[in-house]
């Protein structure tokens, strides 16, 4: 039996050596039809490259110098790696495109020209570095002073970096712990900025970038601090301008006025006062037309005014709503009195009636009486007298004289017009003043040298007639 079993193994030997045999010429013939050439490809790899968002292709098998083209088909390269986000890159031919590391293998499989020949090599695509001064924003870091150094979320909107490739714009996010101006006043000492704390990277291409600070030279691998320039508006407020009645005075100006603040629109714990400088005229009328005539009206400012903190508030940090300002009320002017004295008006009775001329005098101007009314101002109608004709005085009355921006008083009218007879012409010529249609100013009237001519004609003729009678006596008394 065990003669037998040894036969066997004997025969099997045998058979797989013939095999083997029979085989080794066709392995020959195999070889013969795949012949490689004398001369061996190139095989380049890339060095670390960094990351741009697009597949790289990190190797290349070149024909040696002078040799005839590859052919494509035998070229193979392949990649295996682990991306920086731990991730695993299984082996493939397709050029990897995130960060991280990767195992790069070239060959070729040789033909008549070219040798077999195969390499590989670990090759890194590293993220991009955002440097902490290509941080930016969608607009401007700035917010309304509120007395405090926080930042509103608002007013970091669309912090972004310009590293960050152009696919990935929506890709990739950046998160902080705190965002705080450095000052919190208008106008510090030294610009404003913005801290961002712990500020790192979010998204879905996150590990394909890493921020470093260029100035201290430091590549942190999570978060780091950056700042922002930034800065911190005035606070509006709104001025009351509070005014009075006045009395007519020719011009629309507000003499006694009072500017407040509304403290409902000042940080609280803070104080602000509003005055006038030197060219602050506030105005009745409206925003476009001052007004001086009686009536009522608001006031108004345009500019001359400014505010002034009070009990340490820094007054840099408000404004003024609008450097136009009105007065929540009306105010009147109200008409200013004047004294109308009529002149002494005479006239020869049987003529016409001569106009009636007067004087104006201003009440309450605060130092006694001044002549006339304000500026270029006008009496408007006429004096009128009693009704009569004969011999005698009459009183001077108002009549239809008026102004709408004065209130007007008559006095020392009695008497003040007389109608001479015929035969008193000589002793009496009428009116010393007269009025020029009613303007304010009163002129004086030049006296008529009529009644003098005649009073001296009528000297000269007693003269001459008391010199004729006398020569006669003495002639007669010769």
């Amino acid at each position: 039996m065990k003669k037998t079993k040894r036969i066997r193994l004997f025969i099997c030997l045998v058979l797989t050596i013939i095999l083997n045999g029979a085989c080794f010429p066709i392995g020959i013939l195999a070889e013969d039809q795949t012949e490689q050439g004398p001369l061996t490809p190139v095989i380049v790899f890339s060095t670390d490259v960094v990351y741009t968002g697009n597949p790289q292709v990190l190797a290349a098998v070149n024909p040696a110098p002078d040799g005839p083209e590859l052919d494509f088909e035998r070229i193979e390269i392949t990649y295996k790696g682990i991306l920086s986000n731990g991730e695993a890159y299984p082996l493939s031919t397709i050029p990897p495109s995130e960060s991280g590391t990767y195992m790069v293998f070239a060959a070729y499989r040789g033909d008549e020209n070219y040798q077999k020949i195969d390499n590989q090599k670990e090759i890194k695509i590293k993220p991009i570095e955002l440097k902490t001064s290509q941080f930016f924003t969608e607009k401007p870091i700035t917010k309304i002073y509120d007395g405090n150094t926080s930042v509103p979320e608002v007013a970091l909107k669309g912090l972004g970096n310009s590293g960050v490739v152009d696919a990935d714009k929506n890709k990739v996010a950046f998160n902080y712990r705190t965002a705080n101006f450095l000052f919190k006043d208008v106008k510090p000492a030294t610009a404003n900025l913005v801290i961002l704390k712990e500020i790192t990277i979010a998204g879905n291409k996150a590990k394909n970038y890493i921020i470093v600070d260029e100035n201290q030279g430091t590549k942190p691998l999570s978060s780091i601090d950056i700042s922002l320039v930034a800065g911190i508006l005035p606070k509006p407020v709104e001025v009351f301008l509070v005014g009075q009645d006045k009395v007519y005075d020719g011009t629309p100006n507000l003499h006694d006025y009072k500017l407040t603040v509304n403290k409902t629109d000042l940080i609280r714990g803070e104080d602000l006062g509003a005055f006038g400088a030197e060219n602050f005229y506030p105005y009745y009328g409206d925003v476009n037309t001052q007004q001086k005539d009686v009536g009522n009206y608001y006031v108004w400012a345009t500019g001359g005014f400014y505010l002034s903190g009070i009990n340490g508030t820094n007054s840099d940090n408000y404004t003024i709503y609008s450097q136009t300002i009105i007065s929540k009320s009306k105010y009147a002017i109200t008409p200013a009195s004047v004294t109308v004295i009529p002149n002494y008006v005479s006239k020869i009775q049987g003529e016409a009636d001569p106009a009636l001329t007067y004087t104006v005098w201003q009440d309450d101007s605060g130092d006694g009486f001044v002549k006339g009314l304000y500026g270029n101002d006008v009496m408007y109608g006429a004096l009128e007298r009693e009704a009569g004709e004969a011999v005698g005085t009459y009183d001077v009355l108002l009549g239809s004289l008026n102004s709408s921006n004065y209130r007007i008083r008559l006095a020392d009218n009695a008497d003040k017009f007389e109608i001479i007879k015929k035969e008193d012409v000589v002793a009496v010529y009428g009116g010393n003043d007269y009025s020029n249609g009613g303007n304010s100013v009163v002129e004086k009237e030049e006296e008529s040298p009529v009644p003098y001519m005649g009073i001296a004609l009528l000297l000269l003729l007693l003269i001459a007639g008391a010199i004729f009678f006398g020569k006669n006596r003495l002639t007669k008394m010769d």
